[in-house]
């Protein structure tokens, strides 16, 4: 037997390095992850009551951000003009940055409403410059009303929204008011049970411990209402972010206001029903945290804030570099495997390093969605059958958020990229991928390649593990592939989807033309 070399290689020791410093960031967030759980049932459960009561309705300006929605734009104008609100006392703004017919359809939808005695405006710009931050931007400064209520094109917000909502801002200091997010097509299939369990985590257990904690929590873009004075203090709607909502939260929090999170007031909306638009959707949000982390870092961190609220709005807005850190950790688990097994270290201490850094992952992830679910279904019991979504739809979209986390580190700009509405709330598939040709980005191929080649190779980290007879990490593997696998093939199938229509379009005879 040849003997092993006194001392290991620097590469051989540099790898281990790297892979246990990314284990313990993936350590931290997720007991990070497990905090939230127990700060959660030490924070009132019941919403918070206004301070006051207006004697009188303030006018409130509704702003309505919509690129291309010709799906769903006609269904929220309807939503709004039905608030339960003075009609003099309501200002709508839709902010119109739409380049197809949803122009055409939302101005006659405003001509319509306009001539029943709404004061709504439609405000078309043509370049699009700062994307929704920039639309904002110019829409506030000739807002009539001193509240701004946002809603995006996928909503329908209850008639009774501002009543629930306005009276809030009798507090001077309150900046903001957020909703939860409720769903309408919840039900459509496994994707959007597995989304909503997702999301009732955030808007459950983040939201109301931020919030009720005296922590600054982040607006969600929709579903809410500002202080014009707010904005105005924390410098205005910023484009340098995809996650404009996020920067906007926190500078107006370091300015000295504070959010409202009304859970028990409900805003509903539309749950994305592809998986290219659950993509284009995680990515944004993966990518805007984390360029807010990078920006809001150094003032939060100068401000004269408590510790805990420093730490706080760390591990919130950095949470997102779980992604490339688990992801690049996963790959090189085999070589580190390889390189412990050869040097006598592939049991004992590592073994149960590994081990309890999973079981943490397993315990805090499920744990935080049983919770959430529990909080806000009473039927919580048989929605648990849609855990194995995380496992498998969360593992594929390391690649995707990872993506967008190393874009936000290396100050890659991209175009802010809106999550497509289709405006289907039924069970009807047809009418879904007749709409569904209307979107898929082209750079979703490659990506898509890239995730279908790191299944196999975790396809093959799994044999190796079975062959050593590592079952469990083999088991892992296997699962990890699945869901690579799974979104892989889910957006080649889309892409295939889209270019069919085209081609479908492209080989349309010409409509006859009839002489008069």
């Amino acid at each position: 037997m040849l003997a092993r070399p006194a001392a290991m290689p620097i590469a051989q020791t540099l790898l281990l390095t790297i892979y246990y410093a990314l284990l313990a960031l993936v350590a931290a967030v997720m007991l990070y992850r497990g905090l939230l759980i127990l700060r959660y049932y030490r924070r009132p459960r019941g919403d918070e009551d206004p301070a006051a009561r207006f004697e009188e309705e303030p006018v409130v300006t509704v702003q309505l951000p919509i690129f291309n929605e010709k799906f769903v734009i006609e269904r929220l104008i309807d939503a709004v003009c039905a608030f339960d609100w003075p009609k003099d006392k309501l200002e709508i703004q839709v902010l119109d940055d739409s380049t197809d017919d949803t122009v055409e359809v939302t101005a006659a939808k405003v001509a319509v409403m306009r001539e029943q005695g709404f004061d709504i405006k439609h405000i078309h710009r043509s370049d699009r410059s700062g994307y929704k931050a920039g639309a904002l931007r110019e829409a506030t400064l000739v807002a009539r009303g001193d509240l701004l209520a946002v809603f995006d094109a996928d909503f329908v917000p209850r008639p009774t929204f501002l009543r629930s909502t306005v009276d809030y801002f009798t507090e001077a200091k309150v900046g903001f008011v957020q909703t939860r997010w409720s769903y309408l097509n919840r039900g459509f299939g496994i994707l959007t049970q597995g989304m909503g369990m997702l999301m009732d985590g955030h808007f459950t257990l983040e939201q109301v411990t931020r919030s009720r904690g005296g922590y600054i929590f982040n607006f969600n873009g929709t579903g809410g209402i500002w202080r014009k004075q707010a904005i105005e203090a924390a410098g205005g709607w910023h484009a340098d972010t995809i996650c404009e909502d996020t920067d906007l939260s926190y500078r107006t929090g370091l300015a000295g206001y504070r959010g409202v999170y009304l859970r028990h007031v409900t805003s509903p909306s539309e749950l994305p029903v592809q998986i290219t638009a659950l993509k284009s959707q995680q990515h944004r949000w993966a990518k805007g945290l984390t360029e807010c982390f990078f920006k809001i870092m150094p003032p939060l961190w100068k401000s004269d804030l408590p510790l805990k609220r420093k730490l706080e709005g760390t591990f919130h807005l950095g949470a997102n570099l779980a992604f490339p850190a688990s992801l690049f950790m996963t790959v090189i688990g085999l070589p580190v495997m390889l390189v412990r097994m050869g040097w006598g270290a592939a049991g004992g201490v590592s073994q149960l390093v590994d081990s309890l850094v999973f079981l943490l992952v397993i315990v805090t992830q499920v744990g935080f969605y049983v919770v959430a679910t529990k909080e806000v279904h009473t039927d919580w019991v048989c929605r648990m059958k849609f855990l194995p979504f995380f496992p498998v739809i969360g593992v594929g979209l390391a690649v995707n958020n990872a993506r967008g986390v190393l874009e936000a580190m290396t100050g890659l700009k991209t175009e802010f990229v809106r999550t497509p509405k289709l405006g289907v709330l039924g069970d009807d598939r047809a009418l879904v991928k007749k709409r569904e040709r209307t979107y898929t980005g082209g750079r979703d191929f490659w990506q898509a390649v890239i995730e279908i080649l790191l299944g196999a190779w975790y396809v093959w980290m799994a044999i190796i593990h079975a062959r050593e007879s590592m079952v469990m990490a083999a088991v892992i593997t296997a699962v990890l592939s699945i869901g690579l696998f799974a979104m892989g093939g889910a957006t080649l199938r889309a892409l295939a989807i889209r270019r069919s229509a085209q081609r479908e379009m492209a080989e349309a005879p010409e409509p006859a033309v009839v002489e008069v």
